[in-house]
């Protein structure tokens, strides 16, 4: 059991053995004959075999004479006295825990039905006893009239003391709650799974010992801390910034991922198989890495496509795989940068080939703050010239944009007189091949390029579909590797802080 509960529990009931206990010595002194002024139970004061049914007294062995009955009597109530005694120190008083949905322990204050768990303290010896056997419940059952006016007097105190309770930790988880809320609301927003491409507010966490929970922030369960069932200690706030580092679990897909509360920046690459993507976004992370140290930001590479033995080897990529793949990222921070999560969906060129029973991976297409489209030049003067033996083939750059648009439009729902606000980038690939600079050069721009290749479609549609749009050359590999440019002005379009501090 967590602190709070201990305390909070510890109080309450200890105040309230505290006028069970006086409730108990008045009761003997009051059957002795030897009450002070104040009677504390009345009802009980001066009491006989007589004031009992005759019957209930012989079945528990008391007699008609008081006097001689008198001993057994308060033997009697001590019992009473001691089961209730029991009932606030049995299991059943001090289990908070939750159900298997969502396997934390309650706040003494806040789980469900709190006010009534409260009331039944002093009589969870039965509720003890129904657990075990549910026989042994009868033995309780004899005595409740010797336990009856010390439960009465702690419930009393325990009504009073719960009010004062509830009230005081309902401000303090509310205060708590509100803060925690404005800056996630502030500096993360929702989190991306990298799994299943869905976002979501907040994701499950997994505790060490592999219970999986709801989000601890500031609630029912506590205000700093959440204890999992097993008893673990989850921290509830990330103002030292140990919730951000724990194991989350997707509410959809149930995968695993880490989110570090960071802000997700989500960029999407298309184009047809061959058009350098993987390269680009391989070259890409490691400029970014190498600026981000510049900076004096701490870059955290989490997964393998983009590691340090991707960047070694991304002058011999093979090919992406075709399917629903993970998502690559990492993250971005700093003393003086939130930390940001920069999340890239490397497609395969397969998947934009115009099949009639093809499969939309939405999710995809849904979340983006940016889209990156690549062209291979080498492939658009192919098709240029008539003899080229790719003329005609479904995987060309227009046809890539033309499978990628119906897609897009129809997972988002767009008519065709709406433009899509995501920053839409579309690059020339593989400018460090001689072939390619011999003909694109730095005085040709790209839509020059475009324009002259037969290709100025693709400046058509990607202006009409996106309202903010940027042609790129770049190249992936060598000396003047400007990979990250695309990058840089998609993420510095979606993030202000970051582009201040790093572009």
């Amino acid at each position: 059991m967590n602190r709070t509960n201990q305390a909070l529990m510890g109080t309450l009931i200890g105040i309230a053995l505290v006028y069970a206990v006086l409730s108990f010595v008045f009761t003997i002194l009051n059957i002795n004959d030897g009450a002070p002024g104040i009677e504390i139970i009345p009802f009980y004061d001066g009491i006989t075999a007589s004031g009992i049914s005759e019957a209930y007294w012989n079945l528990i062995g008391v007699y008609s004479d008081p006097v001689e009955s008198r001993t057994v009597i308060i033997a009697l109530f001590a019992i009473g006295f001691a089961l209730v005694v029991a009932g606030c120190a049995s299991k059943p008083t001090w289990n908070l825990k939750g159900g298997d949905d969502d396997p934390q322990e309650y706040l003494f204050t806040h789980r469900p039905k709190a006010l009534l768990w409260c009331l039944m303290i002093p009589w969870n010896i039965f509720t003890m006893a129904w657990g075990l056997k549910k026989v042994p419940v009868i033995l309780p059952l004899i005595f409740i009239p010797f336990m009856l006016p010390f439960a009465l007097i702690m419930d009393a105190i325990l009504i009073v003391l719960f009010a004062v309770t509830w009230a005081v930790m309902s401000v303090r988880i509310a205060q708590a709650a509100s803060k925690d809320n404005a800056e996630y609301e502030k500096e993360t927003q929702y989190a991306i799974c990298p799994k299943c491409k869905m976002n979501f507010y907040q994701p499950y966490v997994k505790c060490k010992c592999g219970l999986v929970i709801s989000y601890p922030v500031p609630n029912k369960y506590g205000v700093k801390y959440h204890f999992c069932n097993k008893g673990h200690k989850i921290p509830s706030t990330n103002a030292d910034g140990a919730r951000a580092k724990m194991r989350a679990v997707c509410p959809h897909c149930k995968g695993e991922m880490l989110t570090h509360e960071a802000k997700p920046l989500v960029v999407s690459m298309i184009g047809s198989v061959g058009s350098g993507k993987t390269t680009m976004m391989i070259s890409a992370v490691e400029s970014m890495t190498l600026l981000a140290k510049e900076k004096g930001i701490v870059s955290e590479i989490i997964t393998d496509g983009i590691s340090l033995n991707a960047q070694r080897g991304k002058a011999h990529v093979v090919p992406t795989q075709t399917g629903e793949l993970d998502s690559e990222y990492f993250f971005l921070r700093s003393r003086e940068l939130h930390e940001k999560q920069v999340v890239i969906n490397d497609i395969s060129g397969i998947e934009f080939q115009p099949d009639k029973d093809k499969m939309l991976f939405e999710e995809y297409f849904r979340y983006n703050d940016g889209i990156i489209f690549t062209i291979d030049p080498l492939e658009v003067m192919a098709l240029h010239h008539s003899q080229s033996p790719t003329k005609g083939s479904k995987n060309t750059p227009i046809a890539t944009l033309e499978s990628f648009y119906h897609m897009f439009t129809e997972v988002n729902g767009y008519g065709p007189a709406i433009q899509s606000t995501v920053p839409f980038a579309v690059v020339l690939t593989k400018m460090d091949d001689p072939r390619v600079i011999s003909t694109v050069g730095a005085g040709v721009s790209p839509i020059d390029f475009l324009n002259k290749y037969s290709h100025k479609m693709i400046v058509d549609i990607s202006r009409s579909a996106f309202k903010s749009v940027r042609f790129f050359k770049v190249s992936s590999l060598g000396e003047n590797n400007n990979a990250i440019d695309p990058f840089a002005w998609i993420l510095a379009e979606n993030d202000q802080d970051l582009k201040k501090k790093m572009f």
